[in-house]
């Protein structure tokens, strides 16, 4: 009896220490530099998966990334299908149905353009009867009453595809945010020459969005990401992304 009563507690210790899964969506198509897999392997890299990779060890938790779309990963992530997700409260369609995390870091969002910005003018002289290149699903703020007015919205895939619709002559401007596209032209577009808005339209944090069933763990990874914002270590890891194939150099000039 006493012996089937220590297999019971060691049985029962195992099971609470056992890894929890933790089925993260990875975008399809992807977003470097944030997370994204190469050609070589289907190792997932790039700032979230390296900046929560201690958190979640620490945790016993096992990360499966999940490969879906923008808009299909939000509805599966009501359902719990998913666990988790990059994504803003303020872009999520029902965001009383999720828990969000603090930021591990905050962008700014820019226009992009072929051709130098006039010195001196804004936004409301730079976009009416223009087009922008804009990523599907994606709502953007700062832009909306334009769309609303003269100014064409050309939705595409990815930021990839949004590049290269400028560079064909699609749209006169991109809007991207400084990091995804900071990236672009470094590993896609070495040669060419780009100009960067000499306005920003704010900063938006790069969030988590969970499931509720995950919110015992939210107080935690807050905690978690706190501190790693204020010990430098995700800025680090940010610059450590960006200049991954070689020395880095600014990937935008601003006239």
């Amino acid at each position: 009896m006493r012996l089937f009563f220590i297999i019971f507690l060691l049985f029962h210790a195992h099971s609470i220490a056992a890894p929890r899964t933790l089925k993260f969506v990875l975008y399809f198509p992807q977003v470097p530099p944030y997370m994204y897999t190469t050609d070589h392997s289907a190792q997932v890299h790039g700032i979230v998966p390296e900046s929560l990779a201690e958190f979640f060890e620490k945790q016993q938790i096992d990360v499966r990334y999940v490969i879906d779309n923008r808009k299909g990963a939000e509805h599966r992530l009501y359902s719990g299908d998913v666990d988790a997700m990059l994504l803003a409260a303020n872009w999520a369609e029902q965001p009383q149905r999720l828990i969000f995390s603090v930021p591990l870091l905050t962008h700014r969002d820019y226009l992009y353009s072929m051709k130098p910005f006039a010195a001196g003018s804004d936004l409301v002289k730079w976009l009416p009867k223009r087009a922008v290149c804009t990523r599907q699903y994606y709502v953007y703020e700062a832009l909306q009453p334009f769309f609303n007015a003269d100014t064409k919205r050309i939705d595409s895939s990815s930021e990839l595809a949004q590049m290269r619709m400028l560079l064909n002559g699609r749209c006169e401007y991109v809007y991207m945010n400084e990091h995804v596209a900071s990236w672009l032209q470094f590993n896609q577009f070495p040669t060419m020459k780009f100009y960067q808005s000499p306005q920003s339209f704010g900063n938006v944090g790069l969030t988590i969005a969970f499931h509720p069933k995950w919110q015992a763990l939210l107080p935690e990874l807050n905690r978690y990401l706190l501190e790693q914002q204020r010990s430098g270590r995700f800025e680090k890891i940010l610059q450590q992304e960006l200049k991954k194939k070689g020395q880095f150099s600014p990937a935008f000039e601003t006239n």
